[in-house]
């Protein structure tokens, strides 16, 4: 016991970047009494829990069992993380059904039913993150070290989170403590001399709860062209840490206080157009603290009260290799504070869910036309989710109708109301319908308001724009899910539709010249739509412990102003895993894939100028369709010890230009659990 505890210490010291068992018989005891009845034998032990009895708190922002959730919401747990061996968020969700990852310079993000990361909003715990770089807010920055679950909402949420959830929302929810003592400690070692460590403890002491953990992770840069000078993906390094102290005299109440730090390191190396090679070095910071309560009150009551900082910092060095006339240095402050009051009360037939948010948001940046900027928003919000009774009985089919409404006061494009209808109905215990209709908004960021951005070198400027307004949207989600007689298949499909009117682009006219400079401005000129659905299956194959998950999604996306479909968006895109179990040997496996079809990118005669800007001579390009595939193997040992080795991008999909990812890699590592 005495090394994996020195083990845990030693890998949750700060790292500096830059350089319960059964009980026994009595031996008196040797059979039942002749006088008693044998007892039955002991059920099984069941394969997989009750997914349907989840507890999941995202499409709500209160607790519900997952088979009540009026809107869909899909779940990874904390078994299915360990599975797949990811270790950040954006590999864990690299090949989950109907997502997509954006990759650039700036990091990875993600899409939802076709819409770009600006329209996700990415939460941990129910609090908003700072620190989106652009409209890009990178998963590579949130590690799953001390992560519970993670829940997906796909569609319209605006009625309750407002701004920034027209696509859905992505809830990261943290671990409790439930033990006077818990330990666990994680380290891999592979390709790209990619090291990452990880260490939690935690000890629940009467009303008390404490928890801190640690991380380190370091990856070289990879490069799909060694023949030039640049490389594809940026190497890196990564500190975090965390604490989370929590009180709760009983059941029905609980403070808690979290805090964490975050520190990440990249190099890179950029080709510009003109040729010049740039060295890039990039620094981001992030810390947050969170302090907050809740109450459970007689009658059916339950209080939230919490609040929220956030400090994201970012600087970027670009270094001319032989000059400095293109040598850039920036810096980027971003302070997020969110307070938040909710109630939530059972009236009957009815379970209403309202409260008031106040998010504040200021940036102080070297490339805006003005710094600091900010803004102040207040939202308040209300639900009703209504069981409706359709027999007097109650065992005919069950309906679930749930109206809900929020109203945004923005300090610089003022109120903007976000109303949604869903429903659901169980017309039988084998089957569930749902559908959602509702509105939403996106304020313009403040890139797009004040920068002022210029590149003498190839002869252009980037203004923002004061007079934009928000974008607006309206979608419809409709879904089916059907438990056919068989033990562990679940069969689902969904569709949905969202529109989008007054869009954000940039435009301009005439090409670059580094003697007259062009300028480019951000304008509310376009129109859009994505639709599409998604058919899912997971199924409990014969062999005992074995089930295959079996995705497939459809999207049609298209700017409406242009008339061609949206950049970078694949039509069709098919997952699998395949997971199992031999409890004999305690083997576990898992292989996941993902098919993607080609998607379209639009290229200027630059090379690619027009891409990023919307200038020059423009020609539709597709990207070649490839296959992901990755596997993880592990053995557990005595002692809580488990061996794994975690295989991914096996047959090597990438490319330079649209799929920058790293390479095909191997990591083998111990992970430890008490």
């Amino acid at each position: 016991m005495i090394l994996p505890l020195v083990a845990a210490l030693v890998v949750s010291q700060p790292i500096d970047p830059q350089q319960p068992g059964a009980g026994v018989p009595s031996p008196d005891v040797v059979g039942p009494s002749i006088s008693e009845p044998t007892p039955p034998p002991a059920p099984p032990e069941p394969e997989e829990t009750d997914r349907r009895k989840q507890t999941v708190v995202t499409s709500s922002r209160a607790e519900r069992k997952l088979e009540d959730a009026v809107v869909a919401t899909e779940v990874i747990t904390r078994k299915q993380i360990d599975a797949v061996g990811a270790r950040d968020l954006g590999q864990l969700l690299q090949q989950h059904p109907g997502v997509e990852l954006v990759h650039n310079f700036r990091g990875t993000g993600l899409r939802l039913q076709g819409l770009d990361p600006e329209y996700v909003l990415v939460l941990v715990d129910g609090e908003r993150v700072s620190g989106r770089v652009g409209t890009t807010l990178d998963l590579g920055r949130f590690n799953l070290r001390d992560v519970e679950r993670v829940e997906i909402v796909k569609g319209p949420a605006a009625a309750l989170y407002g701004a920034d959830a027209i696509g859905g929302v992505v809830n990261l929810i943290t671990r409790r403590v439930q033990r006077p003592l818990e330990l666990d400690a994680r380290g891999s070692f592979g390709t790209l001399l990619e090291g990452d460590f990880r260490a939690n403890a935690g000890t629940k002491q009467g009303p008390f709860e404490v928890r801190v953990g640690g991380g380190y992770r370091t990856r070289n840069p990879y490069d799909w062209v060694p023949a030039d000078a640049a490389t594809s993906g940026a190497g890196l390094q990564r500190v975090d840490g965390d604490v989370a102290l929590a009180y709760a005299p009983d059941e029905r109440s609980r403070l808690w206080l979290r805090s964490q730090y975050n520190l990440r390191n990249e190099n890179a190396v950029d080709l510009n157009p003109s040729g010049a090679v740039l060295d890039r070095r990039q620094r981001q910071e992030q810390f947050d603290v969170s302090l907050g309560g809740g109450k459970q009150l007689a009658g059916g009551t339950s209080l939230l009260v919490r609040g929220h900082f956030g400090l994201f910092r970012e600087q970027l060095l670009q270094d001319q290799r032989g000059s400095r006339a293109l040598d850039d240095y920036s810096q980027n402050f971003t302070r997020l504070y969110e307070g938040v009051a909710q109630a939530d009360h059972h009236l009957g037939d009815h379970t209403l869910t309202g409260g008031i948010e106040v998010l504040g948001e200021r940036l102080t940046s070297m490339r805006l036309e003005q710094s600091p900027v900010s803004r102040i928003r207040g939202g308040a919000f209300l639900q009703d989710e209504w069981d409706v009774a359709l027999s007097s009985d109650g065992s005919g089919p069950k309906l679930k109708v749930a109206p809900g409404f929020r109203f945004d006061l923005d300090s610089q494009f003022g109120g903007a109301p976000s109303p949604r209808l869903a429903i659901k109905l169980d017309t039988s215990p084998a089957l569930t319908v749902r559908a959602s209709v509702g509105l939403g908004f996106r304020p313009p960021s403040f890139q797009e308001l004040y920068l002022r951005f210029s590149n003498p070198g190839i002869g252009y400027i980037v203004a923002g724009n004061r007079d934009l307004q928000p974008e607006h949207s309206a979608a419809v989600n409709v879904g089916v899910d059907w438990r056919p007689p068989i033990d562990g298949w679940l069969l689902s499909a969904s569709g949905f539709h969202t529109r989008l009117n007054n869009l954000i682009n940039v435009t301009a006219t005439g090409e670059p010249n580094p003697d007259d400079p062009v300028t480019y401005n951000y304008e509310n000129v376009a129109r859009a739509y994505t639709q599409g659905f998604e058919l899912n299956g997971r199924f409990r194959l014969p062999v005992r412990s074995t089930y295959l998950d079996l995705g497939y999604m459809f999207l049609d996306a298209k700017d409406l102003t242009r008339d061609r479909p949206l950049e970078g968006r694949s039509r069709h895109r098919v997952n699998a895993q395949l997971s199992t179990r031999y409890r004999p040997l305690d083997l576990e496996a898992t292989v996941r894939g993902s098919w993607v079809s080609g998607r379209p990118y639009y290229l200027g005669s630059d090379g690619g100028m027009a891409n990023v800007l919307g200038f020059g001579e423009e020609q539709r390009v597709w990207s070649p369709a490839y296959f992901d595939l990755e596997a993880k193997v592990a053995y557990r040992l005595r002692s809580g010890f488990e061996v794994f080795v975690n295989g991914y991008n096996l047959l090597n999909a990438g490319d330079q230009q649209f799929n920058p990812r790293p390479p095909r890699g191997v990591l083998g590592g111990v992970q430890w659990e008490y």
